[in-house]
């Protein structure tokens, strides 16, 4: 199940990350019968349009999952395999670890690069 919500999280965290280029973001969602019911009840109650409620849903989602130490691993080997940017690191796991992290990557590249050259040899 964590390794779903991860890969749901990249999906969402690459859609919102984008939000800041523009104003206005529209998504087309494709949801359960059940579930959209069980919004637009809760939307009543709560005085909120179905949108409202499902933007708080995702962003309760969002908090969430960002304190597990499994996204922050996942971000980290991520890095490591330059499938995620710096700032990227940076949001998920903060600045003081991704510097360490970005500092522990700079080792490691050097090693490997000192590795194949002695292979080369």
């Amino acid at each position: 199940m964590i390794k779903k919500d991860l890969y749901l999280y990249e999906y969402i965290y690459n859609i919102l990350y984008n939000v800041h280029k523009v104003i206005k973001l529209e998504i087309a969602l494709r949801l359960p019968e059940e579930l959209i019911e069980k919004a637009d009840i809760l939307a009543k109650l709560e005085y909120k349009n179905r949108a409202e409620i499902i933007k708080s849903a995702l962003m309760e989602y969002i908090r969430r999952i960002e304190n597990t130490e499994k996204l922050k691993e996942r971000a980290t080997e991520l890095y490591l395999a330059d499938k995620l940017k710096y700032n990227e690191l940076v949001i998920i796991i903060g600045r003081q670890n991704a510097d360490s992290v970005k500092a522990s990557k700079r080792i490691l590249d050097r090693g490997n690069k000192i590795a194949e050259d002695i292979t080369r040899s």
